[in-house]
């Protein structure tokens, strides 16, 4: 039991991230963690996160998509949480896969903070009203959990000035601002209590590192399922096709059928970010068109592109290149997603009474 716990942890954990290109949605910890009324067990299980992993998966039906959780210094001290939780808590911590507060820090606020900084849907079990951006529902019960948008969702605002920067933190052993990402790797987004750039973690004020692209992820699906993600940055444009010449370009001929691998051309549409707004060019011989939607719940209406004209998308928008074969933001849900399970679900291993086991 303990062993399946424990992977199933393991599995959790490799979905966690604080970098907005790799994440789909932004949640409080703890109260992810608290939510007995999704099983009826211990007042606080860290296996919990795991449910809402797989109902973000399910909602992108994106088997990778990563989950942006803020937690404040308390809970590692939290005794609801078991020893071995706790444990597991410092080393997300202390690995930088979580955004961990100094004490006293509010998560909730923090969260809804990042969400509207960097535009990623934030996930929560009451209404945000007011929230400039999307916001998951959740909704379940007895070890299961969906997600659905509120009713009132707004549209997320342009990317703020302040993601268009490198920033450092002056603690040199900070995991989150200690040095600087990766090629094709986000940063989170600087605390901003009186809109000067802080360190979340620290509370110090961070260093101007120098100016980065802005940064946005799109993917692409194919019968409803993500195929590939990818990072569109103001820096170059990106081509997707069967097999783009351009270096860089998104190859997606392995999950074409048959059919479709006669439909889709070799570079079939081009897309570039600017001034925060994603353009899409046609530049296939077999054509594409545009579904575009106003919202989630809002049924698509295609619109044609014309080879060569660029077309500016909206954020819920999707360009399709076949039948289910499309290209949108990988932070927004799709007009159809796969049917079943979430694909690599982190649950599949968790043993079925792991949530109501006693507290240790």
């Amino acid at each position: 039991m303990r062993f399946e716990t424990s992977r199933a942890l393991d599995a959790v954990e490799r979905r966690l991230s604080v970098d907005p290109l790799a994440a789909g949605g932004v949640i409080d910890l703890v109260e992810a963690a608290r939510s007995v009324d999704l099983d009826g067990g211990r007042p606080a299980a860290l296996l919990r996160l795991g449910l809402f992993v797989d109902a973000l998966s399910r909602q992108l039906g994106d088997g990778g998509v990563g989950l942006y959780a803020v937690a404040e210094r308390g809970a590692m001290s939290d005794t609801d949480f078991t020893s071995n939780e706790r444990m597991v808590l410092r080393r997300w911590s202390d690995d930088g896969l979580i955004e961990m507060l100094p004490p006293g820090a509010r998560p909730a606020a923090r969260a809804r903070e990042v969400a509207a900084l960097t535009g990623l849907p934030l996930i929560s079990r009451t209404p945000l009203p007011g929230h400039p951006g999307p916001v998951y529902l959740t909704t379940g019960a007895s070890g299961g959990m969906e997600l659905t948008l509120a009713p009132s969702t707004g549209s997320s605002p342009r990317p703020h000035p302040v993601l268009s920067r490198y920033w450092r933190c002056g603690a040199t052993d900070c995991p989150t601002f200690g040095r600087q990402p990766a090629a094709g790797a986000g940063q989170p987004p600087p605390a901003l209590p009186s809109g000067a750039p802080v360190c979340p973690r620290h509370g110090e004020r961070l260093i101007d590192a120098g100016p980065r692209p802005v940064a946005m992820t799109m993917a692409v699906r194919i019968d409803g399922t993500v195929r590939a993600r990818f990072p569109l940055t103001s820096a170059r444009p990106v081509v997707v096709g069967r097999a783009p010449d351009e270096p860089g370009g998104i190859t997606i001929g392995n999950w074409l059928t048959d059919e479709s691998t006669r439909r889709v051309s070799r570079n079939h549409v081009r897309l570039e970010l600017r001034d925060g707004m994603v353009l899409v060019t046609d530049v296939s011989t077999n054509g594409a068109g545009l579904l575009a939607r106003t919202g989630s719940s809002v049924p698509p209406r295609e619109v044609d592109l014309h080879r060569g004209e660029p077309k500016a998308m909206g954020e819920w928008d999707e360009v399709e290149l076949y039948p289910e074969v499309t290209v949108g933001r990988a932070d927004r849900p799709p007009a159809s997603v796969a049917k079943g399970g979430a694909p690599n679900s982190v649950m599949a291993d968790a043993p079925t009474i792991a949530l109501r086991l006693p507290k240790q």
